[in-house]
Protein backbone atom coordinates (compact mmCIF):
# COMPACT_ATOMS: atom_id res chain seq x y z
CA UNK A 1 0.00 0.00 0.00
CA UNK A 2 1.22 3.47 -1.16
CA UNK A 3 1.58 5.76 2.21
CA UNK A 4 3.10 9.54 1.80
CA UNK A 5 4.13 9.85 5.61
CA UNK A 6 6.03 13.02 6.80
CA UNK A 7 7.87 13.19 9.80
CA UNK A 8 8.53 16.06 11.44
CA UNK A 9 11.61 16.48 13.38
CA UNK A 10 14.84 14.39 12.51
CA UNK A 11 16.22 13.67 16.12
CA UNK A 12 17.01 9.92 17.34
CA UNK A 13 12.98 9.47 17.22
CA UNK A 14 12.56 10.81 13.67
CA UNK A 15 14.63 9.02 12.14
CA UNK A 16 13.97 5.45 13.90
CA UNK A 17 10.23 5.78 12.45
CA UNK A 18 11.58 6.47 9.32
CA UNK A 19 13.83 3.97 8.98
CA UNK A 20 11.24 1.22 10.80
CA UNK A 21 8.47 2.55 8.23
CA UNK A 22 10.66 2.23 5.36
CA UNK A 23 11.28 -1.27 6.54
CA UNK A 24 8.10 -2.02 6.99
CA UNK A 25 6.51 -0.71 3.52
CA UNK A 26 9.09 -0.48 1.01
CA UNK A 27 6.62 1.29 -1.11
CA UNK A 28 6.07 4.01 1.35
CA UNK A 29 7.29 7.67 0.29
CA UNK A 30 8.84 9.21 3.44
CA UNK A 31 10.07 12.72 4.14
CA UNK A 32 11.76 13.77 6.99
CA UNK A 33 11.42 17.54 7.71
CA UNK A 34 14.21 19.23 10.68
CA UNK A 35 14.17 22.74 11.43
CA UNK A 36 17.90 22.46 11.67
CA UNK A 37 20.57 22.47 9.38
CA UNK A 38 21.63 18.41 9.58
CA UNK A 39 19.69 15.92 11.03
CA UNK A 40 20.57 13.97 14.59
CA UNK A 41 22.62 17.34 16.26
CA UNK A 42 21.21 16.13 19.82
CA UNK A 43 22.97 12.78 19.07
CA UNK A 44 26.50 14.59 18.73
CA UNK A 45 25.98 15.72 22.30
CA UNK A 46 25.12 12.50 24.24
CA UNK A 47 27.19 10.22 26.78
CA UNK A 48 30.04 12.33 25.87
CA UNK A 49 30.45 12.71 22.83
CA UNK A 50 30.52 8.55 23.37
CA UNK A 51 26.27 8.05 22.72
CA UNK A 52 24.66 6.11 25.44
CA UNK A 53 22.22 5.13 23.10
CA UNK A 54 20.23 2.75 25.72
CA UNK A 55 20.38 0.47 28.64
CA UNK A 56 19.93 -3.18 29.48
CA UNK A 57 18.15 -2.28 32.18
CA UNK A 58 15.24 -1.00 31.32
CA UNK A 59 11.46 -0.71 33.46
CA UNK A 60 9.30 1.85 34.50
CA UNK A 61 11.46 2.90 37.32
CA UNK A 62 13.56 4.98 35.40
CA UNK A 63 11.01 7.18 34.06
CA UNK A 64 8.94 9.83 35.40
CA UNK A 65 5.12 10.67 33.98
CA UNK A 66 1.98 11.44 35.02
CA UNK A 67 0.75 8.20 33.77
CA UNK A 68 3.00 5.49 35.15
CA UNK A 69 0.09 2.68 34.27
CA UNK A 70 0.21 3.86 30.96
CA UNK A 71 3.85 4.12 30.48
CA UNK A 72 4.54 0.46 31.82
CA UNK A 73 2.27 -0.60 29.29
CA UNK A 74 3.69 1.23 26.24
CA UNK A 75 7.37 -0.19 27.66
CA UNK A 76 6.48 -4.07 28.00
CA UNK A 77 7.05 -4.43 24.53
CA UNK A 78 10.05 -2.27 24.38
CA UNK A 79 12.84 -4.43 25.46
CA UNK A 80 16.58 -3.32 25.25
CA UNK A 81 16.69 -6.60 22.65
CA UNK A 82 14.61 -4.81 20.20
CA UNK A 83 16.80 -1.67 20.10
CA UNK A 84 19.83 -3.73 19.18
CA UNK A 85 17.80 -5.40 16.78
CA UNK A 86 17.26 -2.42 14.78
CA UNK A 87 20.97 -0.83 15.73
CA UNK A 88 22.35 -4.73 13.81
CA UNK A 89 20.05 -4.32 11.01
CA UNK A 90 21.42 -1.16 9.83
CA UNK A 91 25.02 -1.69 10.67
CA UNK A 92 25.90 -0.16 13.54
CA UNK A 93 27.19 -3.15 16.42
CA UNK A 94 27.15 -2.20 20.41
CA UNK A 95 28.76 -3.06 23.34
CA UNK A 96 27.43 -2.94 27.26
CA UNK A 97 29.45 -0.75 29.91
CA UNK A 98 29.03 -0.69 33.71
CA UNK A 99 25.55 -0.08 35.16
CA UNK A 100 24.20 -1.77 31.75
CA UNK A 101 25.04 1.17 29.92
CA UNK A 102 24.85 0.91 25.66
CA UNK A 103 27.23 2.26 23.62
CA UNK A 104 28.18 2.16 19.85
CA UNK A 105 31.34 -0.41 19.91
CA UNK A 106 33.28 2.61 18.16
CA UNK A 107 32.39 4.75 21.12
CA UNK A 108 32.00 7.69 18.69
CA UNK A 109 28.24 9.41 18.24
CA UNK A 110 29.58 10.53 15.00
CA UNK A 111 29.44 7.03 13.97
CA UNK A 112 26.32 6.64 15.31
CA UNK A 113 24.89 9.20 13.00
CA UNK A 114 26.57 8.03 10.11
CA UNK A 115 25.25 5.03 10.34
CA UNK A 116 21.85 6.33 10.50
CA UNK A 117 22.72 8.78 7.90
CA UNK A 118 23.70 6.32 5.75
CA UNK A 119 20.42 3.69 6.18
CA UNK A 120 18.34 6.49 5.00
CA UNK A 121 19.94 7.48 1.76
CA UNK A 122 19.69 3.67 1.28
CA UNK A 123 16.03 3.26 1.79
CA UNK A 124 15.65 6.60 -0.51
CA UNK A 125 14.20 8.22 2.58
CA UNK A 126 13.83 12.12 1.97
CA UNK A 127 15.21 14.46 4.40
CA UNK A 128 14.51 18.15 4.19
CA UNK A 129 17.09 20.35 6.34
CA UNK A 130 15.88 24.06 7.28
CA UNK A 131 12.33 23.45 7.09
CA UNK A 132 10.55 24.92 10.17
CA UNK A 133 6.92 23.71 10.41
CA UNK A 134 4.34 25.96 11.82
CA UNK A 135 1.12 25.04 10.55
CA UNK A 136 -0.78 21.28 10.18
CA UNK A 137 -3.96 20.97 9.01
CA UNK A 138 -6.52 17.79 8.07
CA UNK A 139 -8.61 18.03 5.49
CA UNK A 140 -10.40 15.21 4.65
CA UNK A 141 -7.61 12.28 4.59
CA UNK A 142 -4.77 14.11 3.89
CA UNK A 143 -2.44 16.44 6.25
CA UNK A 144 -0.96 19.98 4.90
CA UNK A 145 1.89 20.94 6.62
CA UNK A 146 3.37 24.40 6.04
CA UNK A 147 6.95 25.20 7.03
CA UNK A 148 8.25 29.35 7.61
CA UNK A 149 9.27 29.63 3.79
CA UNK A 150 6.43 28.84 2.50
CA UNK A 151 6.57 25.22 1.20
CA UNK A 152 3.90 22.88 1.26
CA UNK A 153 3.46 19.31 2.01
CA UNK A 154 0.69 16.91 1.71
CA UNK A 155 0.68 13.45 3.81
CA UNK A 156 -1.93 10.48 4.82
CA UNK A 157 0.17 10.12 7.70
CA UNK A 158 2.32 12.37 9.79
CA UNK A 159 4.55 11.66 12.91
CA UNK A 160 5.63 14.35 15.24
CA UNK A 161 8.81 13.94 17.16
CA UNK A 162 9.75 17.16 17.79
CA UNK A 163 11.25 16.20 20.71
CA UNK A 164 10.65 19.02 23.97
CA UNK A 165 12.16 22.08 25.09
CA UNK A 166 15.57 20.89 26.43
CA UNK A 167 19.03 21.98 24.47
CA UNK A 168 16.83 24.55 22.62
CA UNK A 169 20.12 24.95 20.57
CA UNK A 170 20.05 21.18 19.15
CA UNK A 171 16.96 21.84 17.68
CA UNK A 172 14.20 20.90 20.56
CA UNK A 173 13.35 24.76 21.37
CA UNK A 174 9.15 23.30 21.82
CA UNK A 175 7.63 24.52 18.88
CA UNK A 176 6.12 21.33 18.74
CA UNK A 177 3.50 21.87 21.17
CA UNK A 178 1.28 24.70 19.23
CA UNK A 179 1.74 22.14 16.47
CA UNK A 180 0.06 19.01 18.68
CA UNK A 181 -2.29 21.29 20.12
CA UNK A 182 -4.20 22.86 17.26
CA UNK A 183 -4.49 18.71 16.33
CA UNK A 184 -6.51 18.71 19.43
CA UNK A 185 -3.82 17.46 21.89
CA UNK A 186 -3.37 18.61 25.48
CA UNK A 187 0.53 19.36 26.90
CA UNK A 188 0.44 19.00 30.84
CA UNK A 189 3.15 21.30 33.01
CA UNK A 190 6.54 21.00 30.88
CA UNK A 191 9.42 21.28 33.17
CA UNK A 192 13.82 21.19 32.65
CA UNK A 193 14.47 17.20 33.64
CA UNK A 194 17.98 16.28 34.01
CA UNK A 195 19.31 19.90 34.71
CA UNK A 196 21.93 21.26 37.61
CA UNK A 197 20.61 22.87 40.82
CA UNK A 198 20.42 25.93 41.81
CA UNK A 199 20.98 26.55 46.33
CA UNK A 200 21.36 29.02 48.23
CA UNK A 201 24.67 29.08 50.35
CA UNK A 202 27.52 31.12 51.28
CA UNK A 203 29.95 28.35 51.02
CA UNK A 204 29.34 27.03 46.62
CA UNK A 205 31.77 29.36 45.56
CA UNK A 206 34.87 27.80 47.80
CA UNK A 207 33.61 24.37 46.89
CA UNK A 208 33.41 24.71 43.03
CA UNK A 209 34.56 21.94 41.22
CA UNK A 210 35.00 19.43 44.05
CA UNK A 211 33.31 15.57 43.22
CA UNK A 212 32.41 13.85 46.07
CA UNK A 213 30.86 10.52 46.41
CA UNK A 214 27.71 11.02 48.49
CA UNK A 215 23.72 10.01 49.42
CA UNK A 216 21.79 13.40 47.91
CA UNK A 217 18.38 13.40 49.12
CA UNK A 218 15.51 16.02 47.65
CA UNK A 219 13.31 16.99 50.58
CA UNK A 220 9.57 18.89 49.48
CA UNK A 221 8.33 20.88 52.66
CA UNK A 222 10.62 18.71 54.92
CA UNK A 223 9.45 15.00 53.44
CA UNK A 224 11.40 12.76 51.34
CA UNK A 225 10.82 12.95 47.61
CA UNK A 226 13.67 11.12 46.08
CA UNK A 227 17.31 9.79 46.94
CA UNK A 228 20.50 9.31 44.84
CA UNK A 229 23.87 7.88 45.31
CA UNK A 230 26.79 8.91 43.01
CA UNK A 231 29.25 11.64 42.35
CA UNK A 232 27.99 15.04 43.47
CA UNK A 233 29.64 17.99 42.03
CA UNK A 234 29.75 21.26 43.52
CA UNK A 235 29.13 24.75 41.40
CA UNK A 236 29.24 28.07 42.30
CA UNK A 237 25.35 28.52 41.82
CA UNK A 238 24.72 24.91 43.53
CA UNK A 239 25.19 20.89 42.74
CA UNK A 240 25.67 19.19 39.60
CA UNK A 241 26.67 15.79 38.54
CA UNK A 242 24.36 12.58 38.05
CA UNK A 243 22.91 12.79 42.15
CA UNK A 244 21.32 16.07 41.17
CA UNK A 245 20.54 15.83 37.76
CA UNK A 246 18.36 12.92 38.87
CA UNK A 247 16.74 14.48 41.38
CA UNK A 248 15.66 18.00 39.36
CA UNK A 249 13.20 15.22 37.61
CA UNK A 250 11.70 14.93 40.98
CA UNK A 251 12.04 18.84 41.22
CA UNK A 252 9.38 20.57 39.36
CA UNK A 253 6.40 18.68 39.62
CA UNK A 254 6.45 18.41 43.47
CA UNK A 255 7.70 22.08 44.56
CA UNK A 256 5.26 24.93 43.36
CA UNK A 257 5.34 27.18 46.13
CA UNK A 258 6.85 24.18 47.94
CA UNK A 259 10.28 24.19 50.35
CA UNK A 260 12.33 22.49 48.59
CA UNK A 261 16.05 21.47 49.82
CA UNK A 262 19.03 18.84 49.10
CA UNK A 263 20.38 17.17 51.88
CA UNK A 264 24.05 15.31 51.57
CA UNK A 265 24.99 12.62 53.13
CA UNK A 266 29.71 12.53 53.06
CA UNK A 267 29.47 9.42 54.80
CA UNK A 268 27.10 7.12 52.78
CA UNK A 269 28.58 3.94 54.11
CA UNK A 270 28.88 4.86 57.57
CA UNK A 271 25.98 5.25 60.33
CA UNK A 272 25.55 8.45 61.91
CA UNK A 273 26.55 6.05 65.26
CA UNK A 274 29.51 4.87 63.19
CA UNK A 275 30.86 7.89 62.05
CA UNK A 276 30.33 9.40 65.92
CA UNK A 277 32.76 6.96 67.28
CA UNK A 278 35.25 7.51 64.46
CA UNK A 279 34.74 11.65 65.51
CA UNK A 280 35.47 11.21 69.08
CA UNK A 281 38.12 8.68 68.04
CA UNK A 282 39.97 11.50 66.53
CA UNK A 283 39.73 13.67 69.30
CA UNK A 284 41.03 11.41 71.81
CA UNK A 285 43.85 10.86 69.82
CA UNK A 286 44.59 14.46 68.57
CA UNK A 287 42.95 16.55 71.48
CA UNK A 288 45.68 19.10 70.94
CA UNK A 289 45.71 19.53 67.40
CA UNK A 290 43.74 22.17 65.29
CA UNK A 291 40.69 21.82 63.95
CA UNK A 292 42.33 22.61 60.63
CA UNK A 293 44.65 19.33 60.86
CA UNK A 294 42.89 16.91 63.38
CA UNK A 295 40.64 15.12 60.35
CA UNK A 296 42.77 15.73 58.33
CA UNK A 297 42.30 11.81 56.09
CA UNK A 298 38.60 11.41 56.86
CA UNK A 299 37.35 13.86 53.91
CA UNK A 300 38.69 16.37 51.66
CA UNK A 301 39.43 18.99 53.52
CA UNK A 302 37.75 22.08 51.70
CA UNK A 303 34.73 20.39 52.46
CA UNK A 304 35.30 19.57 55.72
CA UNK A 305 36.28 23.21 56.35
CA UNK A 306 32.80 24.47 55.11
CA UNK A 307 30.84 22.22 56.68
CA UNK A 308 32.48 23.76 60.10
CA UNK A 309 31.83 27.16 58.94
CA UNK A 310 27.88 25.99 57.99
CA UNK A 311 27.99 24.76 61.94
CA UNK A 312 29.41 27.95 63.32
CA UNK A 313 32.38 25.95 64.41
CA UNK A 314 35.24 28.50 64.03
CA UNK A 315 38.40 29.22 63.69
CA UNK A 316 40.20 26.60 62.46
CA UNK A 317 42.87 27.39 64.90
CA UNK A 318 40.85 25.51 67.57
CA UNK A 319 42.03 22.49 69.31
CA UNK A 320 40.02 19.13 68.56
CA UNK A 321 39.43 18.94 72.33
CA UNK A 322 37.38 22.40 72.54
CA UNK A 323 34.52 20.76 70.39
CA UNK A 324 31.25 20.76 72.90
CA UNK A 325 29.06 18.46 72.98
CA UNK A 326 26.09 20.79 71.07
CA UNK A 327 28.91 21.36 68.46
CA UNK A 328 29.71 17.75 68.21
CA UNK A 329 26.35 16.87 67.65
CA UNK A 330 25.73 19.77 64.94
CA UNK A 331 29.07 18.88 62.70
CA UNK A 332 27.65 15.21 62.96
CA UNK A 333 24.12 16.09 61.58
CA UNK A 334 25.78 18.19 58.88
CA UNK A 335 28.30 15.26 57.76
CA UNK A 336 25.24 12.89 57.40
CA UNK A 337 22.86 15.76 56.37
CA UNK A 338 24.30 18.70 54.79
CA UNK A 339 21.22 20.71 53.89
CA UNK A 340 21.32 23.11 50.62
CA UNK A 341 17.79 24.90 50.17
CA UNK A 342 17.06 24.73 46.22
CA UNK A 343 15.73 27.85 44.47
CA UNK A 344 15.16 26.34 41.35
CA UNK A 345 17.40 24.77 38.49
CA UNK A 346 19.60 25.94 35.84
CA UNK A 347 17.83 27.03 32.04
CA UNK A 348 16.12 24.93 29.44
CA UNK A 349 19.58 25.52 28.13
CA UNK A 350 21.35 23.32 30.52
CA UNK A 351 18.49 20.63 30.76
CA UNK A 352 19.00 17.39 28.76
CA UNK A 353 15.20 16.19 28.45
CA UNK A 354 12.32 17.64 29.06
CA UNK A 355 9.62 16.45 31.85
CA UNK A 356 6.03 16.84 30.81
CA UNK A 357 4.02 16.81 27.41
CA UNK A 358 1.56 15.39 25.44
CA UNK A 359 0.04 12.77 28.45
CA UNK A 360 0.14 9.16 27.37
CA UNK A 361 -3.17 8.54 28.01
CA UNK A 362 -3.86 10.04 24.27
CA UNK A 363 -2.13 7.56 22.50
CA UNK A 364 -2.76 4.05 21.78
CA UNK A 365 -0.40 1.12 21.69
CA UNK A 366 1.14 1.75 18.12
CA UNK A 367 1.53 5.47 19.17
CA UNK A 368 -1.42 6.65 16.95
CA UNK A 369 -3.26 9.85 18.55
CA UNK A 370 -6.39 8.84 19.73
CA UNK A 371 -7.69 12.46 19.15
CA UNK A 372 -6.23 12.92 15.54
CA UNK A 373 -6.82 9.94 12.41
CA UNK A 374 -3.43 9.05 10.81
CA UNK A 375 -1.16 11.50 13.32
CA UNK A 376 1.31 8.94 15.30
CA UNK A 377 3.83 10.89 18.24
CA UNK A 378 6.86 9.56 19.30
CA UNK A 379 10.11 10.54 21.47
CA UNK A 380 10.29 13.78 23.70
CA UNK A 381 7.13 15.38 22.87
CA UNK A 382 5.17 13.20 24.78
CA UNK A 383 4.91 13.03 28.63
CA UNK A 384 8.40 10.76 29.85
CA UNK A 385 11.25 11.94 30.80
CA UNK A 386 13.84 9.20 31.58
CA UNK A 387 17.22 8.67 34.07
CA UNK A 388 20.72 9.51 33.35
CA UNK A 389 22.09 6.18 31.65
CA UNK A 390 20.96 5.96 27.94
CA UNK A 391 16.79 5.47 29.59
CA UNK A 392 15.62 8.72 26.88
CA UNK A 393 17.26 7.44 23.87
CA UNK A 394 15.94 3.77 24.26
CA UNK A 395 12.44 5.80 24.80
CA UNK A 396 13.21 7.44 21.54
CA UNK A 397 14.36 5.05 19.04
CA UNK A 398 11.74 2.31 20.39
CA UNK A 399 8.29 4.77 20.44
CA UNK A 400 9.74 5.90 16.82
CA UNK A 401 10.69 2.15 15.49
CA UNK A 402 7.05 1.28 16.84
CA UNK A 403 4.98 4.92 15.66
CA UNK A 404 7.04 4.54 12.25
CA UNK A 405 6.22 0.42 11.68
CA UNK A 406 2.33 1.08 12.44
CA UNK A 407 2.12 4.57 9.60
CA UNK A 408 3.25 2.24 7.50
CA UNK A 409 0.89 -0.41 7.81
CA UNK A 410 -1.99 0.91 8.75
Amino acid sequence: MKHRILILGGGAAGLAAALSAAQANPDASITVLEGLDRIGKKLLATGNGRCNLGNEFISPEHYHTQSPERLEQLLAPMDTARTLDFFESIGLYCTTEDMGRIYPYSKQAVMVLDVLRLALQRQGIRIVCGCKVTEITRRKNTFVVTSSDGQTFHADRVILTTGGKAAPKQGTDGSGYPLVRSLGHRCTQRYPCLVPLQCKSNVLKGLKGIRVTCRTTLTVDRKKAAEELGELQFTDYGLSGIPALQLSCHLAPLSDGANCAVRIDLFPDWSYDDLRTRIQQRIRTYPQEPLETAFLGLINKRIFYAVLKTCTIEPLSRTADTLSKKELDRLLSALKGWPFPVTGTLSWDHAQVTGGGVPLTEIDDSFASKRCPGLYLAGEILDVAGDCGGYNLHWAWCSGMTAGTAAATN
